[in-house]
């Protein structure tokens, strides 16, 4: 034997030593492939280190090509990446017991044009983001060495083609390129820009890839479901499709703890076997949202095995039923969900990718932003259409925490093809996460799209775009089978039990109609410039969409620009503004109802008051309607970037003075007083004898008028108990008192709101006045100095806090818990509208 055989058989038996350690802590039957690979421009000679699940922006970030693609304009600098193809590979291990083995190699997500390679042999031609592919390897795997090779190609330069030859231009204007190729691609849309994110038009292997081994059988799919639920019984249905190498024989357990649910045998034939079985579950709890009970779930552990190889799996169920109600009234049409036969109340927002490089979003910032949404009393988000269909681990966080989820199919903004080849692909894409989303108690809706249905009604295209009416007949069919056949008829086959919704919204916020029935995005407010009172007259049956934008803190601001660029108008801030009215609509409002500051930290911080003002009135005013309205979803939640935006949390999770006011504004009670009255609201499903005091005092803290009333609140209600009489005003500086609303049960406050005659830039707020700091047994207690009110207290500090933006009222302590740990320097500094009054 050669010098150089000895050596080489040397090398893999080392690497196969070696990948055998890799995966030891591994399931035996499963092989991940996320580690080792390298990547390349296609034609170029140097392999360099990429990650997986990633992109190709990160990988280059990486490997110090490119500057960090957050970072003042490097967007623009970075745009050629989107036009370069790049070679991904992976050289892996596969042991003897292995290759006699079957083998399934599975992507969880491929971002976007792919052909798969292995060891040579093309296996796969990918083009959709939103699919799982899985492919039998078992005639091209070899024991030892192994090299999986993929070719992405440009999802910009890929389509030219087909855009240059289709007749008519279809309208994506949140493409941000000559060529608006995005609506030919089946992948997330706000990569390719948005008005309030960049343009990054990623590639690369972007959800988890592995190699799965069988010997027996093959589960293809395991579902567990509820298909009866009664008080006294859920009835659970459990399907199985296996496919079986030969005829054998098959044990199935199915376990609720240390109860025995299944446990039966089944022949199977050689070949597909479909198989089946029910049980029931005696009194079961049910799963809730937020607010109105325990999201109570039931774990199983379901077993399969033959005497060579086993099959596990562990299901989470949460029993409940929920319907979309849009009936016929004296208004126009309903629009509320039903949940276990009560009607709820959605309050929440629109949730958009947490990144634009998706990979980077791991378990941790999954966990804090769903957290951040049940703390702030919210039980419902949105995924909007333009982002993507999200992780199990989002499903799963949002089942735990009772956050009921409205979920788009991925189509937002535009018009798309409607050949039968684009049809095909978004087919099977709605097929994969129909049947991986369907069994989460969180799904609440399918929604067919965001503002289509409006874009073709209301944007004028046909004329922008000089439509002949043979075009405008042929694209609205094309949107009548995507939305109005094609889509609707996949939820009927594969999840009847969910409303299948064709566009949100269904009318435009310019007709009368679109507050009279169905959801609204009111975008007077914003777009129109209306002042932010108009919220109040312009109330929907359904708000799933209205909004305005803030700056995010000082040090998000910081992590994009150095401290010589913290101005409006500077290079690195005017990259990170993405809407093209945005900062003069910020300062426009915030100088209708805010002092206008020069400093530009202390306008960042104006700004998140005059979004939470806005959005409040609007948020008070749509609870107050109850039941003529049943939910508010603004816009938006997160960040995909640190940027300006309309979000209530920017990208690094730090919560803008909206959210706390959402926290507020979401609770179960709610005391809003509209001019001279005073309502009471209950999302709670017990009623209450509750005690409303209402109290006008003076910025120094003297009372000028009490009134102590005892109530009765019915359950899930809105109610009017109170008028505040002119003449009980009358004869104050109204610009120097408020009026202070407490409701008390059993001695329990169960809300409290503050409420201001005039804006805050008419008030005459008392000067030099200073919040007094003492932390005493896990709380952070606050004090005004001199007894005056101190009017949005914003304190930075390094730890999150529970409570911020808030007022100090006069002569009264603020108490905030806090951790052991927490010490008075954790607060950086503090800001107060009263030090910006003129």
């Amino acid at each position: 034997m050669h010098m150089h055989t000895i050596f080489k058989n040397l090398i893999t038996i080392l690497l196969l030593a070696f990948s055998a350690c890799q995966n030891a802590e591994q399931n035996d039957q499963t092989i991940e492939l996320s580690d080792h690979w390298q990547f390349q421009k296609e034609g170029d000679a140097v392999w360099l280190k990429a990650n997986v699940p990633g992109t190709v922006q990160t990988d280059l970030f990486a490997n110090q090509l490119i500057d960090n693609p957050f970072y003042s304009d490097n967007e623009l600098k970075n745009k050629w990446i989107e036009k370069e193809n790049r070679v991904y590979r992976k050289i892996f291990f596969i042991t003897e017991q292995q290759i006699k083995s079957q083998s399934e190699l599975v992507f969880e997500g491929l971002d976007t044009y792919a052909t798969v390679f292995l060891n040579g042999h093309q296996i796969l031609v990918a083009d959709n983001m939103f699919r799982t592919y899985k492919i039998e390897v078992g005639s091209f795997l070899k024991f030892g060495e192994n090299t999986l090779e993929i070719l992405f190609e440009s999802p910009v330069q890929k389509v030219i083609p087909s855009y240059d030859s289709l007749p008519y231009r279809l309208p994506a204007d949140n493409d941000r390129n000559e060529k608006q190729t995005s609506v030919f691609t089946r992948k997330a849309a706000y990569h390719y820009g948005w008005d309030w994110g960049p343009r990054y038009v990623t590639m690369g292997v972007w959800r988890p890839v592995n190699i799965k081994f069988w010997k027996d059988f093959k589960v293809i799919e395991n579902r567990l479901h509820q298909i009866q639920l009664s008080d006294s019984e859920a009835l659970v249905s459990w399907e199985v499709c296996i496919f079986s190498e030969a005829e054998t024989q098959i044990n199935c357990s199915i376990n609720l703890g240390n109860e025995e649910k299944i446990n039966r045998k089944f022949k199977l034939i050689k070949g597909v076997n479909q198989l089946s079985d029910t049980f029931g579950i005696v009194n079961p709890k049910r799963w809730w949202p937020n607010g109105y009970g325990e999201p109570s779930l039931y774990a199983f552990d379901i077993k399969i095995n033959t005497n060579k190889q086993q099959f596990t799996e562990k299901k989470k169920i949460g029993f409940r039923t929920v319907e979309l109600i849009t009936e016929p009234d004296s208004i126009g049409e309903s629009f509320y969900f039903k949940v276990n036969n009560v009607p709820i109340y959605a309050k929440g927002a629109n949730y958009i990718p947490q990144d634009n490089f998706l990979p980077d979003v791991d378990s941790s910032r999954y966990a804090q932003i769903i957290q951040s949404v049940k703390e702030a009393n919210m039980n419902m988000l949105r995924v909007w259409g333009g982002g993507i269909y999200e992780n199990d681990l989002f499903y799963d966080l949002c089942d735990e925490n009772g956050i009921l989820v409205w979920q788009d199919f991925m189509f937002a903004c535009s018009l798309y093809p409607g050949d039968s080849v684009f049809l095909l692909n978004v087919e099977a894409e709605a097929r994969d996460n129909i049947k991986r989303l369907r069994d989460h108690p969180s799904l609440a809706l399918w929604c067919g799209n965001n503002e289509i249905n409006e874009l073709w009604y209301n944007w004028g295209y046909q004329k922008k775009l000089g439509y002949s009416k043979t075009d405008s007949l042929k694209i609205w069919s094309d949107y009548q089978k995507l939305f109005n056949r094609l889509l609707p008829d996949l939820v009927k086959e594969l999840n009847p039990e969910i409303s299948y919704w064709e566009s949100s919204p269904k009318i435009g916020w310019g007709h009368p109609e679109s507050m009279m029935e169905g959801d609204s995005h009111y975008w007077g407010i914003w777009w129109g410039k209306e002042p932010f009172e108009v919220y109040e007259k312009k109330v929907p049956r359904f708000a799933s969409e209205f909004g305005f934008q803030s700056f995010p803190q000082m040090s998000t601001l910081l992590s994009f620009a150095d401290s010589s660029e913290m101005k409006i108008d500077s290079k690195a801030m005017q990259a990170h503004q993405k809407s093209s009215i945005g900062n003069e609509t910020i300062a426009e409002y915030m100088k209708r109802d805010f002092p206008v500051p020069e400093n530009f930290e202390d306008f960042v911080y104006v700004s998140q008051l005059v979004q939470a003002f806005g959005l409040s009135k609007a948020l008070e005013a749509q609870r107050r309607a109850k039941p003529k309205t049943m939910g508010s979803l603004y816009w938006q939640l997160n960040d995909c970037w640190p940027g300006i935006s309309w979000s209530s949390m920017d990208y690094f999770g730090n919560w803008k003075a909206l959210h706390y006011q959402a926290q507020h504004d979401f609770a179960t009670f709610l005391i809003s007083i509209d001019g001279h009255s005073v309502y009471v609201i209950s999302d709670s499903l017990q009623e209450v004898d509750a005690t409303l005091i209402l109290q006008m005092k003076n910025f120094e803290g003297e009372t000028q008028f009490y009134k102590e009333l005892n109530i009765n609140v019915k359950p899930n209600s809105s109610e009017k108990f109170y008028e505040i009489l002119n003449s009980t005003i009358a004869g104050y500086p109204q610009n120097q008192f408020f009026i202070e609303a407490k409701l008390f049960h059993e001695r329990q406050l169960l809300a409290q709101n503050i409420f201001y005659f005039n804006s805050p830039i008419d008030l005459n707020l008392p000067l030099n006045v200073n919040p007094v700091f003492e932390i005493r047994e896990n709380e952070l207690l606050i004090w005004s100095e001199t007894g005056g009110l101190i009017k949005n207290l914003y304190l930075e500090s390094s730890v999150h806090l529970t409570k911020n933006f808030f007022d100090v009222l006069p002569q009264d302590t603020v108490r905030i818990p806090v951790e052991k740990t927490f010490s008075l320097s954790d607060i950086k500094s503090f800001k107060t509208l009263n030090a910006l009054q003129k």
